[in-house]
């Protein structure tokens, strides 16, 4: 309960600095999106409401570049092993955004520079790899939100992005072909049910966990990197985790209490505790800690 308290006085207190702050600027275009379902993008889990904690991303072309979000990478929307123009905020590929060839939102990735890990190369380990895959000096997770082969042939359009806000579906890339090697993940939570996918367990501002082929007596190197949530019986919300600590403040880095996010609990976890770095991904506007409660 007491946490809950803290939740709820931090959550107002951003809602009010939102507030005040929407006095002194007001953004000269709009990318909101009401009567969609996914009418938000959001990232990273935090008790404070400050700094990085439940940013909230831009979904058009045109709102990213307003905001300091710069091209990363080839001006091409099929330059790689992935689709979409890529933007990135600071140089950092920690979150990298996906527009589709008519500047609408289409997906996300997390990049990690391949400096930034152990030098023996045993992250990310090979059983992860894909969907962990290799791009030159780094490596990638991707997901998209509207079919990876809409995103450089038709679009989106105005409308239609009015309709769908973030996306319709949530698709994880499992191998280097974008438009074949794609995992669609449930929206909703009934039809996890005979499935890979292990229900873990409810934590409030984030949802119901569904951890990959989790075991309590599994090797942490089959740790898959992709979790996934749920708030009444819904799809709203993903994550990304790696087994090593990444310095961008977009990152959590879980310290221990594990068993607040997984049942059951891998043994292998605890050589982790404080070396891991994951990443909460909200589809929703709404501020986390008042509205995702399983």
């Amino acid at each position: 309960m007491k946490l809950l308290a803290v939740l709820v006085l931090l959550g107002a207190a951003a809602v009010d600095a939102q507030s005040w702050w929407s006095w002194f600027s007001t953004p000269a275009i709009d990318d909101s999106t009401p009567r969609a379902t996914w009418d938000g993008l959001r990232v990273t889990f935090g008790v404070s409401p400050f700094g990085n904690n439940f940013d909230r991303l831009p979904r058009t072309k045109e709102m990213a570049e307003q905001e300091g979000w710069t091209l990363f990478g080839p001006n091409r929307c099929t330059a790689g092993t992935w689709r979409g123009f890529r933007y990135v905020k600071d140089n950092d590929p920690a979150v990298t955004l996906l527009f589709d060839k008519n500047g609408y939102i289409a997906g996300l990735q997390m990049g990690v520079l391949k400096s930034e890990l152990p030098s023996d190369g045993s992250i990310p380990p090979q059983q992860v790899t894909p969907p962990w895959i290799e791009d030159k000096d780094m490596w990638l997770l991707t997901a998209y939100f509207i079919q990876p082969s809409d995103i450089c042939s038709d679009g989106r359009t105005e409308a239609e992005y009015q309709d769908e806000g973030t996306g319709t579906d949530l698709y994880i890339q499992t191998g280097p072909n974008p438009t074949s090697d794609i995992m669609t993940i449930p929206l909703q939570q009934s039809d996890l049910e005979g499935t890979e996918w292990t229900e873990g367990k409810c934590f409030w501002g984030m949802g119901k966990h569904y951890w990959w082929n989790l075991r309590v007596d599994m090797d942490c190197k089959e740790f898959y990197p992709v979790f996934i949530m749920y708030n009444g019986g819904k799809l709203d919300a993903f994550g990304w985790n790696i087994g090593t600590y990444l310095g961008s403040p977009r990152y959590e880095h879980p310290a221990a209490g594990f068993g607040m996010f997984m049942d059951p609990v891998p043994t292998c976890l605890a050589d982790h505790s404080g070396s891991l770095s994951t990443m909460h991904v909200y589809l929703t506007n709404g501020y986390p800690p008042f509205f995702n409660h399983c």
